[in-house]
């Protein structure tokens, strides 16, 4: 048993010693490397110090040897110069200035000398040579005048600096529809569309070929890659841009939305490359991570050349106030004719002070050449859509164009300016004049309808402007709660502005209409219901007033049935219908109507009461039926006038306020209807009582005739 435990012990003893002769062996190799790095880095400085003095006593033979010994001697030659260079500037040696000068211009010469070999080799397409010249220029000075030379001297920028210069790529059968907004944007530029397609092979070819000659192949394509965006695409788009801004604003901005989009699209593309070798000499790289970084440098660099490419026409509000003077013009455009024609309009009423006030604004302006037609003053739906259009387009391009930060801000600048235009300059403009033409209507002429059609229009228009601001510019303000509530009250504002406006017109044309019936009720002869020859009486059919009556009765139903529908067009015949039957209640007290008079009196009201369905309007059915029966009273023999009374609508009418109809028929007295009706006026027996249902069933059919300020149902 102690045996066992003495060799255990022994064994650990062993590797103790073991360890810690590896140890000391350990330490003696890491000694032995730092002495070998001194007398490496001794014995460097000692050759860079004879370097140096052999150049101050102007003898460089030593180096020139080495230089001279094939591309190893020319890689160390470069490394030697470089670090004399670094010698001579960065340290002061007494002495030592004709050393440096000397050296500095060795230095220019080795490199002429390596560069004068690469461009050799790039033309003679010896990849090999520019490979180990490229390498040796890595080394002496990082590659950067060897990279100027591969770029400067590549043909692709020569020929198409040339070709962008001269102009004739902007010969394209589609810039003739880049400024009408009545046809869609056309195709990008096709000359930039072949520019881009020709950079995308070159690019991929040259791909190739810096990555087996450059040490360094994604800073070269950094380079090349630059050179592209600020030489070629550069220079080829302030070309484009500068041709189509002269054209108009509206070709400027698809030029530049066409351009953004195809440039953006060859971005994605060569985003693609494959910059992992590292030359003819070096092994290719197959690590994932460093294919990660290398595509994300690319990347990162084609994504800054797009930013610094169309910054000139982005920064700031640059953009959207072209957007705002595009707009303005088309809208101008657009309205040129609708504008002059209410200018117009107002020019003709220049009387009034207001009148000879604008008539000095607008006197000197432009407006007053242009030719117009009534038919320019009418609002359109085909044109609010088209202004629409053009407003989505901008809308489309602010979306492309402008940094999603911006975005909320910029759709409220676009939404400001259709604002203005459709509702302020289009819809407004034509309310107002209808309210103003409307105000001035003469009940002695003939009426026109043309605000029924406004109204009409107006609504329309107001009904797609609704659903363009809801499906194009509210979303674009959603990420700025500040702007998508500025933006909705004040689209609310506008809106019950416009339908005040509306409701307005519409009230004053009712009235208009209510005023010409009472004018042509007033042309009533009052000999009309008291005719000599009944002869005549038969063969007539209605009289004058009531003809026109009739006519102007049709032609409002005709223009409100065009231009209203549903509840809206119920409640304006209605109410014209309420008035007209209101009206001729008080009409047929005014007469003194003959036996032969009641048929011309029942004649006409059989005329109004059939104009009258034509509204289809059930209640003013029922007040015509009334009146039907109120003008049966004219024609009557007074012997069964009391059973009349008894029937129908006038059975419910308190007798008193027929009387005033009663007393109307000539022959009142001497047919003793006076005597027949008097015991009962005067004792009130004739007071008819009605039960509440049958009250509550007269309000409900809205028969509120007024007369004298009571009512024949009450």
């Amino acid at each position: 048993m102690d045996s066992h435990e003495d060799v255990v012990h022994s064994f650990e003893n062993l590797e103790s010693r073991i360890n810690e002769v590896g140890n000391t062996a350990i330490r003696i190799g890491e000694q032995l490397e730092t002495i070998d790095r001194q007398r490496h880095r001794a014995s460097e400085s000692k050759d860079l110090i004879e370097y140096f003095m052999a150049f101050n006593k102007g003898d460089i033979s030593r180096l020139d040897d080495l230089r001279t010994q094939g591309t190893e001697g020319q890689f160390k030659a470069s490394i030697i110069a470089r670090k004399l260079n670094t010698i001579a500037k960065e340290v002061d040696i007494p002495g030592g200035e004709d050393a440096g000068a000397r050296i500095e211009k060795y230095c220019e010469i080795l490199e002429k000398e390596l560069l004068d070999q690469f461009d050799k080799a790039y033309r003679q397409k010896d990849k090999q040579t520019m490979h180990n010249c490229a390498k040796i220029l890595q080394e002496f000075n990082g590659c950067e005048s060897c990279v100027k030379l591969y770029v400067n001297q590549h043909e692709f920028f020569i020929t198409k600096v040339n070709l962008s210069q001269s102009n004739e790529f902007l010969t394209s059968s589609s810039w003739n529809d880049l400024p009408n907004p009545q046809v869609p944007p056309p195709p990008v530029d096709q000359g930039l569309v072949n520019l881009y397609q020709e950079i995308r092979t070159t690019v991929k070819q040259e791909a190739q070929i810096i990555n087996v000659v450059f040490p360094d192949p994604v800073g070269v394509m950094q380079v090349f890659l630059q050179r592209i965006f600020a030489q070629l695409i550069q220079t080829y788009l302030e070309s484009l841009l500068s041709h189509a801004e002269s054209n108009s604003t509206l070709a400027y901005l698809r030029s530049l939305v066409a351009a953004h989009t195809a440039t953006k699209e060859l971005v994605e593309d060569l985003k693609g490359l494959d910059m992992r070798q590292k030359g003819l000499s070096d092994t290719s790289y197959s690590d994932a991570n460093e294919e990660s970084q290398n595509s994300g440098t690319i990347a990162e660099i084609l994504e800054q050349c797009i930013r610094d490419l169309f910054v000139p026409y982005t920064e700031g509000d640059r953009y959207i106030e072209k957007e705002k003077k595009s707009l303005g013009e088309l809208y101008s455009s657009l309205l040129l004719q609708f504008t002059a024609y209410y200018t117009q309009q107002k020019q003709l009423r220049a009387g009034s002070l207001l009148g000879r006030a604008f008539n000095q604004i607008y006197s000197n302006t432009n407006l007053m050449d242009v030719q117009t037609t009534e038919d320019d003053g009418n609002l359109s739906v085909n044109y609010a859509m088209l202004i629409l259009k053009i407003h989505a387009e901008a809308i489309g391009r602010a979306v492309k164009l402008s940094p999603f930060t911006e975005l909320p801000k910029f759709a409220g600048v676009l939404f400001y300016v259709l604002l203005e235009y459709i509702g302020k300059q289009y819809i407004e403009t034509a309310l107002d004049t209808c309210l103003d033409q409307i105000s001035v209507m003469d009940p002695k002429s003939e009426l026109h309808f043309k605000s029924f059609s406004v109204i009409k229009v107006a609504g329309d228009i107001i009904h797609l402007a609704q659903n363009h601001f809801q499906s194009a510019i509210l979303p674009l303000a959603s990420p700025s709660l500040t702007m998508h509530r500025d933006l909705t009250s004040d689209k609310n504002r506008f809106m019950m502005g416009v339908e005040n406006k509306i409701n307005s017109t519409v009230q004053k044309m009712i009235d208009a209409i209510i005023s010409r019936l009472n004018y042509l009720l007033s042309r009533q002869k009052k000999v009309d219901f008291r005719p000599r020859d009944e002869d005549d009486v038969i063969a007539s059919l209605a009289t004058a007033p009531c003809n026109n009556c009739v006519e102007c009765l049709k032609k409002v139903h005709a223009s409100i049935s065009q231009c209203l529908d549903g509840k809206n067009m119920e409640h304006v015949l209605t109410e014209i219908g309420n008035s007209f039957h209101s009206m001729l209640l008080e009409h047929f007290k005014k007469f003194s109507v003959s036996p032969a008079g009641g048929l011309v009196l029942t004649k006409d009201i059989a005329k109004y009461q059939e104009t009258i369905t034509i509204f289809k309007v059930p209640k003013l059915d029922e007040r015509f039926e009334m009146l039907r029966q109120l003008g049966n009273l004219f024609i009557v023999k007074p012997e069964i006038l009391k059973s009349v009374l008894n029937e129908g609508y006038l059975a419910k009418v308190d007798i008193k306020y027929i009387l005033p109809y009663l007393q109307a028929r000539t022959d009142f007295k001497s047919t003793g209807i006076d005597t027949l009706l008097g015991a009962t006026i005067e004792t009130g027996t004739g007071e008819r009582n009605f039960n509440e249902k049958a009250k509550a069933r007269l309000a409900a059919m809205g028969l509120n005739i007024s007369l004298g300020g009571d009512y024949l149902w009450s």
